[in-house]
């Protein structure tokens, strides 16, 4: 009963962040009260080179731009590859073999990290989004992995909005808005103040954006559905 109640909890508060971020710090403390780490944190790349990262918890040490830059350097000793489900660093290798690494003795010990599980939020793509929870203590169980296991439909859907809204300007997302409400071309020129025909450019960039040919579809994609 308990793991349901933290799990309708993940549920309400991702469902509750926005499109432009996708976990807030009510979210991502959800997740933490889910599975009981250190630090769990959002990485995302949301446009082109751009980066975002957002975390909960409390790190033993601080990242510093000096941590951050030899992270970089060491980032290929990452044992955590792209496939899609929770996996833990000891899936890939063994405590001794992790703790060799440059990454784990320069960066992730100073940090606190001795174990971490990791979740694609889209296996595709050079940089997809991810959830990292951290621990200093002991290994994540499977407990751990089946409860983020079954989320994951949702979070991704999550992700999928955001990716979908971050390629609409402001203005197109407003008039998809006013679309899925049932209004006209000429009663969201009125809403508005533009003209109908102004109306229609922005739907037609919009389908263009988001790969779609109808109101319905783009309404759709916006929402995350199918």
């Amino acid at each position: 009963m308990a793991d349901h109640r933290k799990v309708l909890d993940v549920l309400w508060t991702v469902g509750e962040s926005s499109r432009e971020n996708p976990f807030s710090d009510a979210a991502l403390h959800a997740l933490r009260a889910l599975v009981p780490c250190d630090v769990v944190t959002y990485h995302d790349h949301p446009t082109g080179s751009e980066r975002r990262i957002a975390y909960v918890g409390e790190p033993l040490g601080p990242m510093t731009d000096e941590l951050r830059m030899l992270h970089r350097r060491y980032d290929h000793q990452d044992p955590l590859r792209k496939v899609r489900g929770a996996r833990t660093l000891t899936d890939y290798l063994s405590r001794r073999a992790y703790q060799r690494l440059e990454l784990y003795q320069e960066v992730d010990r100073p940090i606190g990290i001795e174990f971490m599980m990791r979740v694609w939020l889209n296996a595709d793509g050079a940089r997809p989004p991810r959830l990292e929870f951290d621990r200093s203590d002991r290994d994540f169980s499977d407990r751990d992995r089946t409860v983020l296991d079954l989320l994951l439909p949702y979070l991704e859907r999550q992700c999928a909005r955001a990716s979908t809204a971050s390629i609409l300007t402001f203005r197109q997302r407003q008039i998809v808005a006013l679309v899925a409400e049932g209004l006209t071309n000429g009663e969201i020129a009125t809403a508005l103040v533009i003209s109908p025909e102004t109306v229609r450019k922005h739907l037609e960039n919009t389908y263009a954006r988001l790969g779609v040919h109808t109101r319905t579809a783009a309404v759709a994609a916006l929402r995350g559905g199918p």
